[in-house]
């Protein structure tokens, strides 16, 4: 079982400190009823989470052991997470122990880059809204199914999906729910931002409305001899794995969507192929590539 720990600094604002404990709480619910559920790992049963009293000192300690010095007391080890909340940090960071080196990862919709592309963007410039929102009026319900960072399930919202996100790996929904929660009070964004469901899975989707579309994105393949990725994106697969379920995934998917889904692959993967699945097209998004596949 891996180790979530949690710090909001006392220096942070009453509102969001207030936020941070709501986010904590809902973590803890999540974990209980995994836990009740008996859920297998990666899912939030596979967690727990402890709070951190001194905070100085668990980095200080975890430095040092990242760089293989001998540590007493507290620190973390490379498989723990911590989250935090510090100022003058714009949201919810997530630092791994085995990077402890990087600073931690914050999901902040209202950086300039962030920004730019979303007013640079739209159904015809975004290639994943080309795919998603083909055929779709303003106000189609889609789901990113594995929202991750959030950056398309923003891209498809500004393009004028509903979009319900999803996303089951603990330490990644709590940045993610921070992230969203930031930027759906931002003047920066007039339309309305993406919702994120509870911790888990389009399988734990009990709503009574059906999605016309669900954009799925599991972790990429690994490339031999690729490039060192960015550090978000490192901190991110060490956190989250490689996916083992994409044809468990890709069916639910193909039985809950009404229209078609679209899947995100590298351009130097196949296209997910089981028995009795087809790949109907794909649209080009230049390193990727997103497969569509229709609903009976």
């Amino acid at each position: 079982m891996r180790t979530l720990y949690y710090y909001c600094a006392p220096e942070v604002t009453a509102t969001r400190r207030a936020e941070f404990a709501q986010l904590i709480a809902a973590a803890q619910d999540a974990v209980q009823a995994a836990a009740s559920a008996q859920e297998a790992a990666p899912l939030a049963g596979a967690w727990q989470l402890v709070a951190v009293s001194d905070y100085d000192a668990l980095i200080k300690a975890t430095t040092l052991r990242a760089k293989g010095k001998t540590v007493t007391g507290l620190a973390l080890e490379p498989e723990d997470v911590l989250l935090e909340l510090t100022p003058p940090m714009a949201g919810v960071g997530l630092r791994l122990g085995s990077l402890a080196n990087f600073k931690p990862l914050v999901i902040d919709f209202e950086q300039v880059a962030v920004r730019q592309r979303l007013l640079r963007g739209g159904r015809q410039k975004e290639a994943v809204a080309r795919a998603v929102m083909a055929g779709l009026p303003d106000g189609a319900l889609v789901f990113d199914a594995t929202a991750g960072l959030g950056r398309e399930s923003m891209i498809l919202a500004h393009a004028g999906a509903q979009v319900l996100s999803f996303e089951r790996q603990l330490p990644i929904w709590c940045i993610l729910h921070d992230g969203l929660l930031r930027a759906g009070r931002s003047r920066f964004y007039p339309f309305t931002v993406p919702t994120l469901h509870p911790l888990g899975t389009i399988k734990d989707y009990r709503g009574a409305a059906r999605p016309e579309v669900i954009y799925y994105d599991p972790m990429f393949p690994e490339r031999s001899g690729s490039a060192q990725v960015k550090k978000d994106m490192h901190i991110f697969q060490e956190v989250i794995g490689a996916d083992t379920d994409n044809e468990d995934f890709l069916r639910a998917a193909l039985t809950l969507a009404t229209r078609r889904v679209v899947v995100k692959r590298p351009d130097y993967a196949p296209p997910l192929s089981y028995p009795g699945i087809e790949l109907a097209y794909s649209v080009d998004g230049g390193q990727c590539r997103f497969d569509c596949f229709q609903v009976d």
